[in-house]
């Protein structure tokens, strides 16, 4: 009788012990996953995680016949499996990251109402115990007023990996949903990228002069129209993928563009729109003031130089852009040192230009 019942017993646990050997793998993949985006400075094993696909049970509904097709699908499947089904969620509400926010506030004060806007969705997610998700946010104003400095400032308080895709040279919606299986090169696009190749659930994504995308050959701002909407963007699939739906809606989002106009209307209805504008003049010398700190620090030269810019050489550097602020910084920096001075001298009549501009960002 014992003999007789042992078989049924062994194959009544076999679903079990696959069920545990599942979970093994899923925690093995997570731990790996906080290894990667852990850092000194950014303790990450108390960060919350989302379920960002499923691994399915075979990789097609139909046989396929294509070899190399075959092949990319078992690579693909690979990676699912090595880094498992769930993501961090970076950017957690908390009064420590609303107070990060609001510095901002500071250092970009022409974005005050964006910085307002983040920091009510920062409350909102409070309230759910949650992590900052799912913004949709177009910048837009005159250029050279600091649109992209202030969404890289924003990624780095917020402490989410974060990619910027310069539209104007996005040829068409594969850069974001990835190219078509058929060709032999298939590649998947950003988004994929940075959700299953990645560490976070919820990066942000920059996407620099929205209005400048190229429409003489394909199509750079089709994807968004599927990404930016919080259902569809629950289910997608990238091309190169079709068989993987992904939950790319905790993804965030700020575009940026001189000229709103020229987007489609379905897609600027997609986005929480902001107007930008010119700093002021007293901004522009605190600007050009953290320039000079920021300097000093990079170099180690804080016991050397003062550690305040002269008012005479801010209203010199007004005259430039950031870029040139910088360089003429840099110079002077240089400058100094070879001539074993301790004070900074940014009057440089062959680098200034010659009429008088307002500064902005880059």
């Amino acid at each position: 009788m014992n003999t007789a019942t042992s078989p049924t017993h062994t194959a009544s646990e076999a679903p079990c012990n696959m069920r545990r050997l599942e979970s093994l793998h899923q925690r093995i993949a997570a731990l790996r996953l906080q290894s990667e985006a852990c850092t000194p400075d950014c303790p990450v094993r108390s960060l919350p995680m989302a379920r960002v696909f499923t691994i399915p049970k075979k990789r097609r509904d139909v046989l396929v016949s294509d070899r190399d097709v075959s092949k990319r699908d078992e690579k693909i499947f690979a990676v699912l499996k090595e880094r498992g089904e769930m993501r961090l969620l970076g950017a957690g509400a908390s009064e420590d990251m609303a107070a990060a926010i609001g510095k901002l506030h500071v250092s970009h004060p022409n974005f005050s109402t964006a910085v307002n806007y983040i920091l009510g969705e920062e409350m909102l997610a409070r309230q759910n115990k949650a992590a900052l998700c799912g913004l949709r946010i177009l910048l837009h104003g005159a250029p050279g007023i600091g649109k992209t400095d202030f969404c890289l400032s924003l990624a780095d308080l917020l402490g989410l990996p974060a990619e910027v895709i310069s539209m104007s040279s996005s040829q068409a919606s594969a850069q974001l949903g990835g190219s078509e299986e058929y060709w032999s090169n298939s590649q998947p696009g950003a988004v994929w990228k940075k959700i299953i190749q990645g560490t976070h659930a919820n990066p942000l994504f920059v996407l620099d002069e929205v209005d400048k995308a190229p429409t003489n050959w394909g199509d750079p701002l089709g994807a968004l129209f599927q990404l930016l909407e919080q259902k569809s963007a629950a289910i997608f699939c990238d091309k190169s993928v079709p068989w993987l739906p992904v939950n790319a809606s905790l993804v965030n989002w700020i575009a940026t563009a001189n000229d709103v106009e020229k987007l489609h209307p379905a897609l600027r209805s997609r986005f929480i729109e902001v107007e930008v504008q010119a700093p002021s003049e007293v901004d522009l010398m605190n600007l050009m003031q953290r320039l000079y700190q920021g300097m000093l620090t990079e170099f180690s030269l804080n016991e050397r130089f003062p550690p305040e810019l002269d008012m005479r050489e801010k209203t010199r550097l007004l005259r430039t852009n950031v870029r040139e602020a910088k360089q003429l910084l840099r110079r002077a920096l240089a400058r100094a040192l070879r001539e074993n001075r301790n004070e900074l001298s940014i009057h440089d009549p062959g680098n200034l230009p010659a009429t008088p501009r307002r500064i902005g960002f880059l």
